[in-house]
C-alpha cells in the first residue's frame, strides 16, 4: 500500500480522539468513512469553523475553475463534518495536475494522458484520443471542448467532449526559439473563440484561435514569473508570481498590460466566476478576490490567510470557494479541504487526511480532490465527497 494511504489508514476511526474534537465543535471535527466506490476510504470529514488556511509549495496546484459544465445532480443532505469521503476507482498515474468538471465527467491530466472520471460514480479510465501528445499538465473546459497544455513544451491541444470525439487536435504552439519554449506551471483557459496560455520559457502570455487554424500563438504580454490566467468578455487576466500582482489587458483590441490588483503573497492559479476573480498565493497562504468591475486602485478582499497552510488548488461554485491544503504545518502536516462563503472570510475545514492534497474540482453536488506526492512516485489517489447541505 502506498505510504499516503497508510497515513490515511492511520487516521481512520480514531480521528476524533487524535484531534480531540467532536462533530459540530468550533474547531475542525473528524469522522472516518467507508467509501463505496473504492473500498475502504480512510479520509476524514471535518466540520466546524477552522482557522484561516491555505496549501502547496512551488507554484503547484491548479484550478478546478468555476465548476465547468456542472450538469445536474441531487443536492446531498449531509452536514459539514458528516459527509462521507469515498475513493474513486481507477488508474490515475503518479503525477496528476489540472482537473476540471466537463459535463458528465471530471477530467484530469496525469503527465501521460487525460483521465476521465464519471460523475455517476463509475470507474475512471483514459479519455480516448488524448494519449500520445506529450505530457499533459493543465486543463481547461469551454464551449464543449477540453483544452490542455503540456509541461515540457508550449503546445496546446483540444478534443470535443460535447459532442464526444476521439480525435484530438493541436490548437497552437509558440514560435520556435532558443531555449525551447516550455509551459511548466503556466496555466491555460479558453473562451468561445480563443485559447489563452502561459509559458514560463519564455515568460509570456499567448492566445490563438481555438479551431486550430493558427499555427503559432499571438504574444499578449511578457516578463515576470507568470502562472495563472483567466478571461472574461473584455479582458485577459494573469498572475505575476514574482511581482505579487495580477495584471490584465483588453482582448479586442489587444491592450497594454495594467495592474489589476496587488496581492498578499505570490499569486498562482486564477479562477474567474460571475464577475469576480479569485486567486491563491504562495508564501503567505492567502485566498483573495476582486470584482472585475472594481476600480484598479481598489484593494482585493482577503478571504483567508495562513502561511502554515498554503493553498494548493482552488475551485468556485455559486456559493463557496473551495481549496486544498497540501500540508498544514500546525496540524501534523495533514492535508485539508476547506471552503469559505463567497465574499466573506469564514473558512471551514471539510476534510482532513494525509499530506499532499493537491488538485480540487467541484460540480453541483460533489467535491473532488487528489493526493499527489510527486517526490515519492506513488500512485495518485482521487477522492470525492458530497457538498455539505449547510
Amino acid at each position: 500500500m502506498p505510504a499516503s494511504l497508510l497515513a490515511l489508514a492511520a487516521m481512520g476511526t480514531g480521528c476524533n480522539l487524535i484531534f480531540g474534537i467532536e462533530p459540530g465543535a468550533q474547531e475542525p471535527s473528524s469522522a472516518a468513512s467507508t467509501g463505496a466506490e473504492g473500498g475502504n476510504s480512510t479520509m476524514s470529514a471535518a466540520g466546524g469553523n477552522g482557522a484561516a488556511s491555505g496549501g502547496a509549495g512551488g507554484a503547484g496546484g491548479g484550478a478546478g475553475g468555476a465548476g465547468g459544465d456542472m450538469g445536474s445532480c441531487p443536492r446531498p443532505s449531509c452536514a459539514a463534518g458528516e459527509c462521507p469521503v469515498t475513493q474513486v476507482m481507477g488508474d490515475f498515474g503518479d503525477n496528476p495536475k489540472g482537473m476540471v468538471v466537463a459535463g458528465d465527467v471530471v477530467l484530469l491530466a496525469n503527465n501521460d494522458t487525460i483521465v476521465s472520471i464519471p460523475r455517476d460514480g463509475g470507474a475512471a479510465g483514459p479519455l480516448l484520443g488524448t494519449a500520445g501528445f506529450g505530457d499533459p499538465a493543465w486543463v481547461a473546459y469551454a464551449e464543449g471542448k477540453l483544452y490542455w497544455s503540456n509541461w515540457s513544451n508550449a503546445k496546446v491541444f483540444s478534443i470535443s467532449i460535447d459532442p464526444p470525439s476521439t480525435s484530438a487536435i493541436q490548437v497552437a504552439d509558440v514560435p520556435p526559439q532558443d531555449p525551447m519554449p516550455q509551459s511548466s506551471f503556466g496555466r491555460l483557459t479558453a473562451d468561445r473563440d480563443n485559447v489563452y496560455w502561459v509559458t514560463q520559457v519564455p515568460e509570456a502570455v499567448w492566445r490563438a484561435r481555438s479551431d486550430g487554424s493558427q499555427i503559432y500563438g499571438e504574444k499578449v504580454a511578457e516578463g515576470g514569473f507568470l502562472v495563472g490566467i483567466a478571461v472574461d468578455e473584455t479582458h485577459i487576466y494573469w498572475s505575476d508570481f514574482s511581482g505579487n500582482q495580477i495584471l490584465r489587458a483588453t482582448k479586442d483590441p489587444l491592450g497594454s498590460p495594467e495592474k489589476f490588483a496587488e496581492t498578499n503573497g505570490s499569486p498562482a492559479t486564477l479562477v474567474l466566476s460571475k464577475g469576480v476573480l479569485y486567486w491563491r498565493t504562495e508564501h503567505t497562504g492567502a485566498i483573495q478576490s476582486k470584482r472585475t468591475d472594481a476600480p484598479l486602485a481598489a484593494a482585493p478582499l482577503t478571504i483567508s490567510v495562513d502561511p502554515d497552510a498554503i493553498p494548493a488548488s482552488i475551485a468556485v461554485d455559486d456559493e463557496f470557494i473551495y481549496w486544498t491544503v497540501a500540508t498544514n504545518t500546525n496540524e501534523d502536516q495533514r492535508g485539508e479541504v476547506k471552503r469559505s462563503p463567497l465574499g466573506t472570510g469564514n473558512p471551514v475545514t471539510l476534510a482532513t487526511g494525509a499530506s499532499y492534497f493537491y488538485e480540487i474540482a467541484v460540480d453541483c453536488g460533489y467535491i473532488y480532490w487528489n493526493i499527489n506526492n510527486v517526490n515519492a512516485h506513488e500512485p495518485t489517489v482521487v477522492f470525492r465527497m458530497p457538498k455539505p447541505s449547510n
